[in-house]
């Protein structure tokens, strides 16, 4: 089967009578997960068909709607949720598909996880622990495998930093790590720039260490730079890439939340009128929507329960804080569960997602069509 707990989209899970083979803890949780919702509305059981409906009637009449999430779902239930916003004049914010776009607009460089085990000799975590987010990417490309060309793995072959706003599990292996003061940010990018233009930094920082780190990167023959959430901003990095490649090889791959970030950015590309931001920022502030459609997004974990004054729609396979609380709530199979689809990998691969077991929940795909039917 094809794991959906994260972006690396491992396709060597096997799921046993008793047992799930191969998977990560997140994986295996996310497998084995029984924390699924029944159909609300107004915070009580509801009909299925029912709430639906009165999901339906909720887009009809707002006038700012807003869809948020999109990064759990397979590719063909993106598609259509772009048809419903379409419909109904929705905007749609994935958030931190921003790295994305600029990938497939061709501004900064970047490869495929096999050419990270095959290629890689420095490889840095900026801003991301994926011991915790992606637990299987350094044992399967990122640090710990022997590659073509990197015979010796981790030993001798790969130098692995972190520069991350606290010492994360995944600093705890790396040969070099940094932990930088999350106002100040900027201020250790430019400080490293500045040291790979062979410069003295100005900066309060450790001037040495960045300047040892700036050697380090200089030296790469095929360096890579895994960005997650706590990275500094995009105009950041795509600074800090041109500099890169301007004495060595330097290759970006985002780690973002969500499965299947990736395509909703490449689709929100092609979409009719789109800027080709992925949804990411301008247009309709969240405080001001008066409906938020969640699709597999819990986003009171992001946002304060305060600062949502609109009707709120969650489409979810699981419980979450945002269900508890929303005006409509609408369980569905979880791709990779009991939907089955396609999804594209953090590196642009388009992988087939199976299902492992049947079930009696329709997919989002699905309701979002029966959605689309009615509006």
């Amino acid at each position: 089967m094809v794991c959906t707990g994260c972006a690396l989209l491992c396709d060597d899970v096997e799921i046993g009578k008793n047992d799930c083979r191969h998977a990560c803890r997140i994986g295996d949780a996310h497998i084995t997960s029984t924390n699924q919702i029944g159909a609300m509305v107004d915070r009580s059981p509801y009909d299925m068909d029912a709430a639906i409906e009165r999901a339906a009637e909720i887009l009809v009449s707002a006038e700012k709607p807003v869809f948020v999430g999109f990064g759990n779902s397979v590719t063909e239930a993106q598609a259509t949720g772009i048809e419903l916003a379409e419909k109904v004049g929705a905007e749609i914010k994935t958030f931190r598909t921003g790295i994305f776009d600029d990938i497939l607009d061709g501004r900064v460089k970047t490869c495929t996880l096999p050419e990270v085990r095959d290629y890689a000799d420095v490889i840095v975590f900026l801003g991301c622990d994926p011991m915790n987010t992606h637990p299987r990417l350094l044992s399967k490309y990122a640090y710990y495998p022997r590659g073509e060309k990197r015979q010796h793995g981790w030993e001798t072959d790969r130098i692995a930093i972190t520069i991350d706003l606290r010492f994360s599990h995944t600093a705890s292996i790396c040969k070099e790590a940094y932990t930088i003061d999350p106002h100040r940010q900027i201020e250790f990018v430019d400080a490293l720039m500045d040291a790979l233009s062979n410069k003295v930094p100005k900066t309060t920082y450790d001037k040495k260490r960045i300047l040892k780190l700036a050697g380090t990167l200089k030296k790469a023959e095929f360096g890579v730079i895994f960005a997650g959430t706590s990275a500094p901003p995009r105009d950041v990095i795509v600074r800090l890439m041109d500099r890169l490649n301007e004495s060595s090889d330097f290759r970006l791959l985002p780690l973002a939340p969500g499965y299947n970030l990736r395509s909703i950015a490449e689709q929100l590309r092609n979409r009719p009128g789109d800027d080709g931001r992925g949804g990411n920022g301008g247009g309709t502030n969240l405080q001001e929507a008066d409906c938020i459609l969640c699709l597999g997004f819990d986003l009171m974990n992001s946002l304060p329960a305060h600062g949502i004054n609109g009707k709120m729609i969650v489409i979810d396979p699981s419980e979450t804080l945002t269900s508890r609380y929303a005006d409509v709530a609408i369980p569905c199979a979880a791709g990779g569960i009991d939907c089955a689809g396609s999804a594209v990998r953090m590196d642009g691969e388009t992988v087939e997602i199976p299902i492992i077991r049947e079930s009696e929940r329709l997919s989002d795909g699905v309701i979002l069509k029966r959605i689309l039917e009615v509006v």
